[in-house]
């Protein structure tokens, strides 16, 4: 049959996934109304949660970049690369302690991971406001970065093993947009921060008391918001679950299982294509990375006073935020996610050539500049993990494809934090060249990439693998090497 149809009775999961995984599924008109109510479900409650997290934590990361300009380093006596190594610190100890997270994240309910990972960077945050010198600022970043490690990872594969394949890429669109909405907070809220006295506290005491508590409550209330696993979700009804159970079955990304495959973990470290899809994610995080980083130094080096700064980082964010929503539906325009990271590196690559050549101290020419790379380099951010995601399967491998992608591809802005030099104001001629380069090669990978799954796509449509005699456990674990997967382009 060239299709099948899920059945009112459930099957086995196992018989399901051996013998129908990646086949082609139509569903009944009823199925359909289901599917549409289990996802509207789904996106009201654990989407817009942590969503809502993932825009908290970007407060929480560029409360640092605010509280410079707002008196911190003066405060603290920050010179030279103080300020550059608090920012960078961070991703080394994301990068850390990323890998080490994902090994347990399957092992751990992802309630208690996503909302005890929150609560922790709250915690670190609160604990920054304290600070006396550059070294106890440091070492909070660093503490910052590694207790927020997992959260990224464990949102994405989140996203993964609740929605069906189809569905992931908008949600996950959607997902990252949401750091936008922080970032477009940030700037005004530093500003009124920054202007009024709150118990004799400094002004860049004031942000970080003020994003730390902010999560700290979210973390809490996840407690009562999020649940584990579709197949076992208390929120929709019977019919949807039994629904979803299947459908995920049937991609062989069913969670719940807890199965841990050792097959799956050594295919994906050895698997080329992750590695492109981490370069990719490495260059692009690192262009991504300047507004959030250094948006108000580079606005304040054109003569902007503090406020008017901050107030200003609301226009870049805002246009971050434009180009991470707009993701989803560019992706669907330009039919895939590579086209559309192809596209916006050549924007990005418009900006900081715009920066570059442009005179330093043209205000208008420089803030263009910044508004144009600040609206397309965080797509390839988003679309990177989206597109890859959305090319993964199996009990084990979904996870570690996440966790390396987000592991290496997260040191991407530990060499930004180090290239944007206050000495290099107001022309930041290192920065740029380094971004520039990075964009250019993350296009250079998108297009190798896309090249490689067609290929192989093309390879199983006139050569398809026989694996009939391969066992049960032996045809789930090929995951997305299963000859009736097609990637996505």
């Amino acid at each position: 049959m060239a299709s099948d149809t899920l059945h009112d009775e459930a099957q086995p999961l196992l018989e399901i996934d051996v013998l129908h995984i990646n086949k082609p599924l139509d569903l009944s008109v009823k199925e359909e109304e289901l599917l549409r109510s289990y996802a509207q479900k789904c996106d009201r409650r654990l989407l817009l949660y942590i969503c809502i997290g993932y825009a908290a934590d970007s407060l929480n990361k560029m409360a640092l970049s605010n509280a410079k300009i707002a008196g911190l380093s003066d405060e603290l006596d920050l010179h030279g690369y103080d300020i550059n190594m608090a920012l960078g610190v961070y991703y080394l100890g994301s990068f850390i302690f990323q890998l080490p997270s994902n090994l347990v994240l399957k092992s751990v309910k992802p309630t208690f991971w996503l909302c005890g990972s929150m609560l922790a960077w709250s915690l670190v945050t609160l604990l920054t406001a304290f600070v006396s010198d550059a070294r106890q600022l440091i070492i909070c970043r660093f503490l910052f970065g590694a207790v927020q490690a997992g959260y990224l990872t464990g949102s994405l594969y989140y996203i993964s093993y609740w929605y069906p394949r189809d569905f992931v890429r908008q949600r996950m669109g959607f997902f990252f947009a949401s750091a936008g909405i922080g970032g477009i907070c940030i700037g005004p809220l530093c500003a009124l921060l920054t202007s009024v006295e709150v118990f004799g506290l400094r002004p860049w005491q004031n942000i970080f008391l003020f994003v730390g508590s902010l999560s700290l409550v979210w973390s809490i209330l996840g407690l009562r918001v999020l649940e584990d696993y579709p197949d076992k979700a208390t929120f929709v009804t019977a019919a949807e679950r039994q629904l979803i159970a299947q459908l995920m079955a049937r991609q062989n990304t069913l969670a719940s299982t807890g199965r841990v495959s050792v097959r799956q973990t050594v295919m994906a470290a050895s698997d080329v294509k992750i590695w492109l899809w981490t370069l990719i994610d490495f260059c692009a995080n690192g262009a991504t990375q300047v507004n959030g980083m250094f948006g108000p130094t580079i606005i304040a080096s054109q003569g902007y006073s503090t406020q008017t700064a901050q107030l200003l980082t609301a226009l870049t964010n805002f246009m971050a935020f434009s180009g991470m929503a707009s993701i989803a539906y560019i992706a669907r325009f330009v039919r895939g996610s590579s086209t559309a990271i192809a596209i916006s590196n050549s924007v990005t690559i418009a900006g900081f050539l715009l920066a570059l050549l442009a005179p330093g101290d043209n205000v208008i020419a420089q803030l263009t500049a910044l508004f144009l790379f600040s609206f397309a380099s965080p797509q390839p951010a988003a679309h990177g993990p989206a597109w890859e995601m959305s090319n993964q399967q199996g009990s084990t491998k979904p996870a570690m494809a996440a966790a390396i992608t987000s592991a290496f591809g997260g040191l991407g802005p530990l060499a930004t934090a180090f290239v944007y030099r206050d000495k290099d104001s107001p022309e930041f001629v290192l920065g740029h060249s380094v971004c520039l380069s990075m964009t250019m090669l993350c296009l250079a990978a998108t297009v190798l990439l896309r090249w490689m799954l067609a290929s192989e796509n093309d390879r199983r449509d006139h050569l398809p693998l026989d694996i009939s005699g391969l066992t049960a456990e032996q045809t789930l674990d090929l995951a997305d090497n299963h000859p009736d997967f097609r990637y996505k382009l």
